[in-house]
């Protein structure tokens, strides 16, 4: 609906410009109605009404002066000006503001509803091209970041030279030689509590905003990429003469993400800077020192700006010739399901690497093969589809801010699961056991044999005889002649059934070794156990 202020300086003429409008079939609503002009300017600063109907003369502030003082303001409002006056100089001015209709005293009642028709029909269709726009623009901006993070992604990957005005070409963008400077943005947040994925996109939206806002009109042109964990990574082409203003507005602009991100409890920031490289073909690098430079932030911290970081690193030794070297111990400690020997392990692989002084995307990188490690023996051994799972934990590894909470996220990821699995196995174990003591409990009467029922349960005889006594803390044949002679107890209390029947019916054709097992189980022989209840 749209919203109506009425300004008459005569009470009965604003209330019968009330009474005349088709209120329902417009789809118009009544804002307020005053006598006084100042009073109008002030609802329309406060309440934004869509159309004003005021009359030439009001004290304080004429209706002339009124439409001057809102065109002035920039405040979108369709005014409707009603007056006594039929001077040609009143209707003019109100034209030169922008007054869509003049209407003269006493009004026509089908001349203002036809008037504020034709209002209302301007307004949807406005509003429906400003939607239109909108969607435009949003389907445009996706477009460009879909475009930019494909752009990253492929200076990334390409080892070889990389030509400008190709890259331009395919992917949308100005870029020209000169000066390329790569910046990197990390956002951590608190891994032990649960992600909000609705609040990362919108600070990682705004972050993106602040970049633009700071470099769009004093660059050649600018590649912004949100990546997965909350990665931010930018390249700037700009010019010589303006590097030292570049300098200062990377200052600024982390000052700036500083001061948002602490609004919010549970996140850190930090940025990565790279050298300045000033042909595009190696621009490459400038990503490769933004990404190592992040990493850095598990040797010197959150919240700082980082650069030039690797000194004194060994770039020789890599997170897979570690693992590599402790594979055996590892995969071991997977298929045996000790999550305490697994645990060791990964402390060991981590201690190599702190020993070595690698690289610091190479904890990372050591972390993602341990996943992956996993994750492979865990889907052959236990036939469980672990792509999703090793996604998401590579996801939260590269939240951790330490060597230590990298290396304890991992040990922690493991033991949990592993705990998961030894219950699910305890699970998968525990079916057939309940399925054969069922068929026991069901079957006492006929021949059972251990090697039948683990054939029918699709077991191997000795490893079900095993997992039955474990579950049962058992053995088969015990646990078969406990549940006879319970039903024996049963019909000897309960039936006049001779013992050479009660016999038969718990599984036993020789009456005599039916006794000698009753005898052995219960204490006494059956007769004896009958006379105690008869």
């Amino acid at each position: 609906m749209l919203n109506i202020l009425i300004a008459d300086d005569e009470k009965k003429v604003g209330l019968l410009v009330k009474e005349l409008i088709n209120w329902n079939s417009l789809e118009l609503s009544l804002l307020d109605i005053v006598q006084d002009g100042q009073q109008a300017y002030e609802i329309i600063l406060q309440k934004k009404p869509d159309i004003v109907i005021t009359d030439i003369r009001m004290p304080n502030l004429s209706g002339l002066e009124l439409i001057k003082k809102v065109t002035e303001a920039n405040i979108p409002v369709h005014f409707i000006v009603i007056s006594g006056y039929r001077y040609f100089d009143y209707a003019q001015t109100a034209i030169k503001y922008g007054v869509e209709d003049y209407l003269l005293k006493p009004i026509d009642e089908v001349e203002l509803n036809k008037i504020l028709n034709k209002v209302c029909e301007e307004e949807m269709q406005k509003r429906k091209e400003y939607v239109q726009v909108r969607l435009l623009h949003k389907k445009f901006q996706d477009s460009k970041h879909v475009l930019h993070r494909e752009l990253m992604d492929q200076i990334f990957s390409n080892n070889e030279n990389l030509d400008v005005e190709k890259i331009n070409e395919e992917y949308g963008v100005d870029l020209e030689e000169g000066i390329f400077r790569a910046i990197g943005i990390k956002v951590d947040r608190n891994i032990r509590l649960e992600k909000n994925k609705q609040q990362e996109k919108l600070i990682i939206r705004k972050l993106e905003d602040l970049v633009n806002e700071k470099f769009q009109n004093k660059v050649i042109d600018l590649v912004v990429s949100g990546k997965r964990s909350m990665i931010i990574l930018i390249l700037l082409n700009y010019r010589d003469n303006i590097k030292t203003e570049i300098d200062e507005d990377i200052k600024q602009l982390f000052c700036q993400m500083k001061n948002y991100i602490n609004d919010f409890e549970t996140y850190e920031i930090t940025m990565g800077l790279s050298n300045e490289i000033l042909e595009f073909k190696n621009v490459n690098l400038a990503l490769e020192m933004v990404k190592e430079a992040l990493n850095c932030r598990i040797f010197e911290g959150t919240g700082k700006c980082i650069e030039n970081c690797s000194k004194n690193r060994n770039q020789n030794v890599k997170a897979q010739n570690i693992i590599k070297e402790y594979q055996e111990e590892i995969i071991k400690n997977i298929n045996i399901a000790d999550g305490g020997k697994l645990a060791a392990s990964v402390e060991i692989c981590f201690k190599k690497a702190e020993e070595e002084h690698v690289f610091a995307c190479e904890f990372y990188a050591l972390a993602d093969g341990l996943f992956g490690e996993y994750c492979e023996q865990v889907t052959v051994l236990f036939k469980e589809d672990m792509m999703n799972q090793y996604q998401e934990w590579v996801e939260e590894s590269e939240h951790c801010k330490t060597v230590f909470s990298l290396r304890q996220y991992v040990q922690n990821v493991f033991r949990r699961h592993l705990c998961s699995l030894n219950e699910k196995r305890k699970e998968v174990e525990r079916r057939p056991i309940l399925e054969a003591i069922k068929f026991i409990k069901q079957n006492y009467s006929q021949k059972i044999l251990l090697d039948e029922v683990a054939e029918k349960l699709g077991f191997n005889t000795n490893y079900f005889s095993e997992i039955f006594k474990n579950e049962t803390g058992k053995n088969f044949s015990t646990y078969l002649l406990e549940v006879r002679m319970a039903e024996a107890k049963i019909l000897l209390r309960d039936s006049t059934d001779t013992i050479y029947v009660i016999a038969s019916k718990v599984g036993y054709k020789d009456s005599k070794f039916f006794s000698q097992q009753f005898t052995k189980v219960v204490g006494i022989k059956p007769v004896e156990y009958r006379k105690l209840y008869y």
